[in-house]
């Protein structure tokens, strides 16, 4: 079996930090993109397309930074990734000079930008999700992840999204955005100073290094895609689209709700963590999406601020029992050579067919204002089916890595 890094300790403690302090600082500007964008006049309808672009920069760069990690180190382009991050975020600020004098080079820079920003995640988020993957104790990694990625990161916000709220609706979004980037650069130099890599293979042989394993699609990444494709379509479709559904004039409900539901994300975060270690992958996606498919559909018929609050804070807690699935299936089914690799071609190709979900949930409000919701329940449902048929006739136990499998593929 397969000798996970020893600096494991330090390496949660510090991602779980820096991705606390990331949230907290998007929290005041990144939630409001949507009625910025409107702000400067992009409609509704070219929003969609604009994220669909974000989708693909995404894409993209998930591919090289997963093999980049493999080949240099989960550290080094987890660095690079968070520095273009940051550099994306700094294009719209850059953007907001122009707005009086040329509106047209701001809206152009403030897509750019956000661009630019999502191809800097795409980069360091293989190399990230392996690196917390491999410095948390097997037996609790469902656990570790979610605590680390989503419980601690969304506490703090449900303070912090009602000052970006605040901010916005009193025409002080640059404000927002500047102390969020002071943030960010803080999460960068805690990163560079204190993570260390779990990678160490690839300082060792310097002739290996020079060719990265190029990952193949077999029928369990295949169908692993498949089903988060379509969950992901869904979701970069209204991530969008549920701030607009809400209006531009109940700017203060959406932040309510955004608030309430970070809340719901950390305590659910932590239950589906766990739920994942003790369930299993198939038990906590066949609940889970199943539950999904049927708040969304519910949610367009919320007629009052309550019923719009408690529907959106249920969305927001199931969609958290997907979350460590795909890191840990791929830790669980490929050696430590190749994993970053694989993470960054399954988060690629999920990317890739997500892109066409801003479109497609915009052609989708030509059919009903509802339509997006109901067509996010279909996705699901069928996610779900896919799921179980990957996994199907798999050799290990959830949570277990099959030591046949491992010598196999090593």
């Amino acid at each position: 079996m397969e000798q996970e890094s020893s600096g494991v300790p330090r390496n949660v403690l510090v991602m779980s930090i820096g991705n606390t302090i990331t949230t907290s600082a998007n929290s005041l500007w990144i939630m409001f993109i949507p009625y910025f964008y409107e702000d400067i006049g992009i409609t509704a309808f070219l929003i969609g397309f604009v994220f669909t672009g974000v989708q693909v920069s995404r894409a993209a760069a998930s591919l090289v930074g997963g093999r980049a990690a493999d080949r240099f180190g989960r550290k080094p382009i987890i660095a690079i990734g968070f520095g273009n991050y940051i550099v994306g975020a700094l294009v719209i600020l850059f953007s907001l000079i122009f707005v009086s004098t040329n509106i047209d080079l701001t809206r152009f820079l403030a897509v750019i930008g956000y661009m630019w920003m999502m191809a800097g995640s795409g980069i360091q988020r293989p190399a990230s999700s392996m690196l917390l993957v491999e410095s948390s104790s097997q037996k609790r990694r469902g656990l570790s992840f979610m605590f680390t990625t989503r419980f601690l990161p969304s506490i703090p916000p449900a303070i912090v999204i009602l000052v970006g709220t605040s901010l916005f609706n009193n025409g002080q979004f640059w404000l927002g955005l500047t102390v969020g980037i002071l943030g960010l650069f803080v999460v960068l130099a805690l990163f560079i100073v204190f993570l260390q890599d779990t990678n160490e293979k690839v300082t060792i042989v310097k002739e290996e290094t020079r060719k990265p394993h190029t990952p193949r699609f077999d029928a369990f990444l295949i169908l692993l895609v498949a089903a988060f494709a379509l969950d992901g379509i869904s979701s970069s479709g209204l991530s969008w689209y549920v701030p607009i559904f809400v209006g531009r004039s109940n700017v203060d409900l959406y932040g309510i709700m955004i608030s309430v539901s970070t809340l719901v994300i950390a305590i659910s975060a932590l239950v589906s963590g766990g739920l994942v270690d003790k369930i299993g992958t198939r038990g906590a996606i066949l609940g889970g999406w199943i539950l999904l498919a049927i708040t969304v559909t519910l949610f367009p018929f919320g007629s009052t601020l309550f019923e719009i609050i408690i529907l959106y804070s249920i969305w927001a807690g199931l969609d958290m029992v997907d979350v460590s699935v795909p890191p840990l299936a791929i830790a669980e089914n490929y050696p430590k050579e190749k994993r970053a690799s694989i993470m960054g071609t399954y988060s690629m190709s999920v990317a890739l067919l997500s892109m066409i979900g801003p479109a497609l949930i915009s052609f989708g409000l030509l059919l009903g204002d509802s339509v997006p919701f109901y067509m996010k329940a279909i996705m699901n449902s069928i996610g779900v089916l896919l799921f179980l048929v990957a996994t199907r006739h798999r050799k290990i136990n959830d949570g277990d890595i099959s030591i046949h499998l491992t010598n196999e593929q090593s």
